[in-house]
């Protein structure tokens, strides 16, 4: 227990002394994500959950990159452990951590065909439109490259 107790200590020291980047967040509607969503032929987990009449947060792509190398660097993400940490953990984790330390929420944890598998990963929006990013590795790319066919969103 203390062990655990010392390790949290570090990452908020860290936390504190690595500088968080400063983004400008852009906004859009339920509405427009609603519609964005459907026209990618992809479903809503549950509907109920998108905050109808509210305004979504979303960055450019330039700071998305600032966000992720802020997350990458001040949290080791957990090593893949089959069944404890895979990969809808790290989909879900990354979302909470997007969302508590940047208040964005047009970040979606997605779940879809890949060339591994039936598999989680995370979608974000940007000026340009949706990309897809593998947490485990860190890579972002747009929809329909590396295969990976997301058929279910949580946003």
């Amino acid at each position: 227990m203390r062990r655990l107790i010392y390790q949290i200590a570090q990452k908020i020291c860290l936390a504190l002394e690595a500088p968080k980047p400063k983004v400008k967040p852009l906004k859009v509607s339920s509405l427009q994500i609603k519609s964005e969503i459907d026209n990618m032929k992809v479903r809503m987990m549950y509907p109920a959950l998108l905050d109808h009449y509210q305004d979504y947060y979303y960055l450019e792509s330039s700071q998305w990159a600032e966000v992720f190398n802020y997350i990458y660097f001040v949290f080791d993400m957990p090593t893949y452990v089959s069944a404890k940490m895979d990969c809808e953990d790290f989909a879900i984790l990354l979302k909470g951590l997007v969302s508590s330390f940047f208040g964005l929420n047009a970040f979606a944890v997605a779940f879809g065909k890949t060339p591994m598998g039936y598999h989680a990963f995370n979608m974000l929006r940007t000026e340009d439109g949706w990309l897809l990013f593998e947490p485990q590795t860190g890579d972002i790319f747009e929809l329909g490259q590396k295969k990976y066919e997301p058929e279910w969103v949580l946003i």
